[in-house]
């Protein structure tokens, strides 16, 4: 049977929502083009490859195979096709409840699925690009926003989880009924896009932001799911403030409760002053446009960095201090225990006509949870391997100096940045310690091993 589908997609950037384009989806391809319109404008794109300037009017077109049916800037706005994802299951439930229908199995998987997902919550996610249906449902989108409004959190709140997704459809009867009075937080870490008061979080809350709203800030709320993951919250704001102390851009953010549940509210990497979308786009998206990548860590640091260099596309304008910024970033990720530094989880932000690495988001020290401990997601250096003419393993000291040479860096330079950043985290060990939520077992676990992996880089200078 015959998948033919057909979308617009615009944008918000520069504050005015602007038709980009119209895509088309057939059983072996997706294609987009530009309309002439949007061209004159002289804006970013669907994506950094595929950007107006290299196709003009001329119909991009993209194969459909695993795990991409769609381009890449595009998919990223379908919460994946896992299990426990809480924004895909609320979803679902709200197109159960909508359509008053029971999802089988195959269908929650199906291309079928993700493209009813993506018509009600392919706008107002992060980064640029808002795909609808049609235009007449985008411009009444854009244009009969209610009002904005920020309300205090409480149990009879008329707003909360049950009307996040009238951020995409006003019906609030679907939501009374799926998510009921309060709450219900399962799977992968849950997080919601709402906006707070400018000056920080205060226990009210409102919608995400259509337009410039003076006074509010459009933040991800990412709430603790305690049984899974306790005590998440305080490792990622010990994280956050680790990489600023460490001289790295990192957003605002606020610990707090949401009807109880251990919360933190992060302010958007994605959004200016003005609440205007930031043309934003992950590195596995970008390389995913250009390569075949069967998920977001199948890859290699170093051929990050070789991208960057090598890349007929440039997705970064200083390829010197992006090799430099993406070697330290990985450096800091083994010092605070997080091994999950995946593609999603390094953006890349155009700003002013300015790209560049985007602010930090999601370091948590991931190896405190036993699931999740590894030193990195993704190979650099070939540690652990053993190439041609080598007769043993690459060791950690081998694959830290063989990663920083493919990112430019001299041996006076990688020595410098690793004594630096050692010198920055030396009381990381301390502060876990004197965490209150975590528990013990997973604070000595992280101890355990980011005091290992800072023991082996001592060693070596």
């Amino acid at each position: 049977m015959s998948t033919d589908r057909e979308a617009v997609v615009w944008t918000r950037l520069r504050g005015q929502p602007k038709r980009m384009g119209r895509l088309y989806v057939t059983d072996q391809e997706c294609r987009f083009t530009y309309d002439d319109d949007y061209l004159q404008l002289s804006q970013p794109g669907l994506g950094l490859v595929y950007a107006p300037e290299f196709y003009g009017s001329s119909t991009i077109s993209r194969q459909r195979r695993e795990p991409f049916d769609l381009f890449p800037p595009i998919q990223s706005l379908i919460p994946p096709r896992q299990r426990d994802n809480f924004q895909r299951n609320l979803a679902l439930k709200y197109l159960q409840l909508k359509q008053d229908r029971k999802f089988t199995q195959t269908d929650i998987a199906s291309f079928d699925t993700d493209w009813e997902i993506l018509m009600i919550s392919g706008h107002g996610g992060i980064g640029h690009l808002d795909v609808f249906a049609d235009d007449e449902t985008a411009e009444h989108w854009y244009g009969h926003a209610l009002p904005h409004e920020l309300k205090e959190i409480s149990d009879d709140l008329s707003f909360s989880l049950k009307q996040f997704m009238t951020w995409f459809e006003e019906d609030i009867d679907v939501f009374i009924r799926t998510v009921g009075p309060t709450p219900s937080v399962g799977g992968a870490i849950p997080k919601l896009l709402l906006s707070i008061p400018e000056s920080g979080w205060d226990g009210r809350i409102g919608l995400p932001t259509r337009k410039k709203t003076p006074g509010v800030v459009d933040i991800v709320l990412k709430f603790e799911q305690t049984t899974r993951y306790p005590g998440i919250i305080e490792l990622e704001m010990l994280a956050l403030e680790m990489h600023r102390e460490a001289g790295f851009e990192v957003p605002r953010y606020w610990p707090c409760f949401f009807k109880g549940m251990p919360a933190i509210a992060i302010e958007r990497f994605d959004r200016d002053h003005n609440n205007t979308p930031l043309c934003s786009e992950t590195l596995y998206s970008i390389l995913a446009s250009g390569i075949r990548l069967n998920n977001h860590y199948d890859y290699r640091y170093d051929l990050i960095a070789q991208a960057i260099d090598l890349s007929p596309v440039e997705f970064v304008s200083d390829t010197i201090e992006a090799k430099k910024y993406l070697f330290k970033r990985l450096l800091m990720a083994m010092l605070t225990g997080n091994g999950d530094l995946h593609l999603e989880n390094l953006s890349v932000t155009c700003c002013n006509g300015v790209k560049a690495f985007s602010k930090i988001y999601d370091p948590a020290p991931m190896r405190a949870y036993a699931q999740h401990d590894m030193l990195s997601v993704m190979p650099f250096g070939e540690y652990g391997e053993m190439p041609d003419g080598y007769e043993e393993t690459i060791t950690l000291k081998d694959a830290v100096m063989r990663f920083a040479k493919s990112c430019g860096l001299t041996k006076t330079e990688t020595a410098d940045i690793i004594e630096q950043l050692i010198l920055k985290t030396q009381d990381f060990s301390a502060r876990v310690s004197e965490l209150k939520t975590v528990p013990d077992e997973n604070k000595r676990r992280l101890i355990e091993k980011t005091q290992a992996v800072r023991k082996k880089l001592q060693q070596q200078w």
